[in-house]
């Protein structure tokens, strides 16, 4: 075997050697050296010495070092994971993980639209209040009282103050529902003819110890707010608020709620033939349910033709929000000092929707003042034999033996007996 060259040469050989030889021994090491780096490269590709996989590994090797470099210089880092030097795997489990998180974050996406949708809902309710005919404010100008009925002059439609017509933002939250309680689906006495979804059937959630635990609060209580706050929480439709709702559908709801919460015994105090008061007890399931008698068009309205002036309208079915407007335009005209009780023209004016073919409101509060009184009342008995709700006549036996005929009292111990004012 030939000897291996000296590699590091001893002092006396440095000092007997030329620099030429020197040289030349410095040439013959470096082309040996470059000989076996270039014998390791080329006996790792030949197939017969290397298997086909290796190959194939140090090809890609070769190029993903190459790809490496050449990013480096061109962009000062290696930024794309194939040309990492070690891309993780991910496992099945890493896997199940990944897609749970992404089913969460599209549940969350949904619940935000959601949540959105309810709020400008609610938001939408809440503000439909635009009132065509505000009282003006009473001044200290003398005003002249006609001693006859005269027809009353038009006033231009303004709204009320936004500040007026919007809850304020603690009774909103309260009156979130909580899309995750126990419900039941309750029929509606309208059948949902008159809602833009024509739902005939609502899901209503149970009372619970939260809601009376909210509800018994003196202020709301005594705010009045009490029942819209209680209704909103309960009925479980997005696109159905409160204000919304006609009012003998609201009355089948708040039934349900007494019924399911404190049972269907209801007490009540009543005065017998002789106005003396005596205590009883109402079943609450026993109580009918009068549906539609007339099917509105397309937009939920009903027509009508008065006898006398041959007139013919479209109407609505009051709303809660309708009756809640027309109570603060009469408590409005108290407190301006009128001594007219303009209840019945109000109700008119938000009752008809359209007369002959027009939908001005100005006409529409004109053709309302200047009704004929028989027309009036017949306008008004039809509007009773088509409405629907839960019938709240009822006939109750006296102590006396007797019978009396009376209206089935709702007030604040309806929903909470314990309740002391």
């Amino acid at each position: 075997m030939d000897k291996k060259p000296s590699v590091f040469p001893t002092a006396q050989q440095i000092s007997d050697t030329s620099k030429e030889d020197e040289k030349a021994k410095l040439a013959a090491y470096e082309a040996e050296k470059l000989q076996v780096t270039n014998e390791v490269y080329s006996t790792a590709v030949k197939p017969e010495d290397t298997p086909t996989g290796h190959v194939d590994a140090v090809t890609m090797m070769r190029e993903r070092t190459a790809g490496q470099m050449n990013m480096r210089d061109q962009q000062g880092k290696v930024v794309h994971p194939e040309l990492a030097e070690n891309t993780p795997v991910k496992s099945q489990a890493d896997m199940r993980t990944e897609e749970q998180m992404r089913l969460r974050d599209e549940q969350l996406k949904k619940n935000t639209e959601q949540i959105q949708k309810f709020q400008t809902m609610t938001n939408d309710a809440t503000t439909r209040r635009v009132i065509q005919d505000v009282p003006e404010v009473k001044t200290n100008k003398p005003e002249h009282v006609p001693s006859s009925p005269v027809q009353q002059q038009i006033k231009t439609p303004i709204a009320m103050d936004k500040k007026e017509s919007n809850m304020n933002q603690y009774i909103l939250e309260l009156s979130q529902p909580n899309y995750n309680a126990p419900f039941d689906v309750i029929p509606l006495p309208s059948q949902g003819k008159m809602y833009p979804n024509r739902k005939s059937n609502i899901r209503v959630g149970f009372l619970t110890t939260a809601d009376e635990n909210i509800l018994t609060s003196p202020n709301l209580l005594q705010s009045g707010e009490f029942l819209e706050i209680l209704i909103n929480r309960k009925v479980l439709e997005p696109e159905l608020r409160y204000k919304d709702l006609h009012v003998g559908d609201r009355n089948a709801i708040m039934i349900w709620l007494r019924a399911t919460g404190y049972g269907e015994m209801y007490p009540v105090t009543l005065l017998d033939e002789k106005d003396k008061p005596f205590d009883t007890e109402i079943n609450l399931n026993e109580l009918k349910t009068k549906n539609l008698g007339a099917e509105p068009d397309g937009e939920g309205l009903f027509y009508f033709e008065f006898p006398l002036s041959k007139a013919k309208i479209k109407f609505k079915l009051l709303t809660c929000g309708d009756v809640d407007d027309i109570e603060k335009l009469v408590e409005a005209d108290k407190v301006n000092g009128s001594p007219v009780n303009n209840t019945n023209t109000y109700t008119m004016e938000r009752t008809i929707v359209e007369v002959n073919g027009s939908r001005d409101r100005h006409a529409i509060r004109d053709f309302a003042n200047s009704m004929r009184i028989k027309d009036s009342s017949e306008f008004n008995k039809y509007i009773e034999k088509i409405d629907s709700g839960i019938v709240l006549d009822i006939e109750v036996g006296t102590p006396g033996g007797s019978s009396i005929k009376t209206f089935l009292p709702l007030n604040i111990n309806f929903f909470w007996p314990n309740v002391k004012l």
